[in-house]
């Protein structure tokens, strides 16, 4: 009976002890969580546009544990070469004081800010996002493989090809519908002729000039000869079209009108329109020329805009 109790002892024991170890690695099993066979990310083929911020490229976790860590393991173009452009830092800009759209002066604005550098190229640690900046003005059109390491408590993997990132350029500004035609000063219909000899216009130049913080717009005659645009206050009848709405200030001089602009400028969809009385163009005043523009500016800097009038 002895030998009998001291091998029920030990099997109880044993089975003590083997629970024990089960009872453990499943609580260490818990504690790690689940790391799933088939994480991806939802589009295999990512488009970024250079002069754009983006920030796009949803990761499927295949129902593993949170929180996860997300890593660009390796980058390298679609020829299996190294990647520098895609890990070169830029100049970013950081708001060190809140934006409120109520500044006065490009300089009240300019202080609110300062530049860092940061990567142009990135992926967020969190959720595997891609963080693409828009200072990317001067990269090329390229295509990439990416491999991303993903971690969290249950172990890690590196998944190869991960992603395709096609890089394409951006345009650095977009126009649209510009055009004129004479109109009846202030819609006094009955103070005009019948019929006017029919006049255009379109944009002839649209020239990057460097940094800086201005657009200048300059407007030709039919012959060529640029025009005073003192003679015509930039202006629309209607507010929110003028430029002066989206500028700091602006300058009238005898070949050309200057604004101070804040970037990123006009990067919504919107018309500019222009006024030009009769008489700038050897008419009476009973007519106004009606030009107008759709343009945005993704590209800080200085810019400058030539319009041509011409008869068709």
């Amino acid at each position: 009976m002895t030998t009998l109790y001291k091998n029920i002892a030990k099997a109880v024991m044993l089975v003590a002890l083997t629970g024990g170890v089960i009872y453990s690695c499943r609580k260490v099993d818990m504690q790690d969580g689940y790391f799933g066979e088939n994480i991806r990310y939802k589009d295999k083929i990512i488009t970024l546009e250079t002069g754009r911020d983006a920030y796009k490229g949803d990761l499927i976790l295949d129902r593993s544990t949170l929180p996860i860590t997300v890593e660009l393991a390796d980058i390298r173009r679609w020829d299996g070469k190294p990647a520098p452009e895609m890990k070169q830092e830029v100049d970013a800009v950081e708001w060190v004081e809140e934006f409120t759209g109520q500044e006065k002066t490009l300089e009240e604005l300019e202080k609110k800010k300062k530049i860092v550098k940061r990567p142009v190229f990135e992926i967020s640690p969190s959720d595997g996002r891609l963080k693409f900046r828009k200072e990317s003005y001067e990269m090329d059109s390229a295509t990439y493989f990416i491999d991303v390491k993903v971690t969290n408590g249950a172990g890690s993997r590196i998944i190869k090809n991960a992603l395709e990132v096609k890089v394409v350029k951006g345009a650095d500004f977009e126009t649209r519908d510009d055009g004129a035609w004479i109109v009846c000063s202030d819609y006094d219909w009955d103070g005009c002729s019948p019929y006017f000899d029919s006049i255009n216009i379109r944009i002839d130049k649209f020239e990057y000039k460097g940094p800086g913080n201005k657009i200048t717009v300059k407007f030709k005659d039919p012959s060529g000869n640029l025009m005073d645009p003192r003679t015509f206050p930039e202006g629309s009848k209607q507010k929110g079209k003028r430029m002066q709405d989206f500028v700091f200030e602006q300058r009238l001089l005898a070949d050309r009108i200057e604004y101070d602009v804040a970037y990123p400028f006009n990067t919504a969809d919107r018309q500019f329109e222009w006024w030009v009385p009769g008489a700038a163009f050897g008419k009476n005043d009973h007519y106004d020329l009606f030009a107008y523009v759709n343009f945005k500016v993704f590209r800080p800097g200085s810019w400058e805009i030539t319009w041509q009038a011409f008869y068709p």
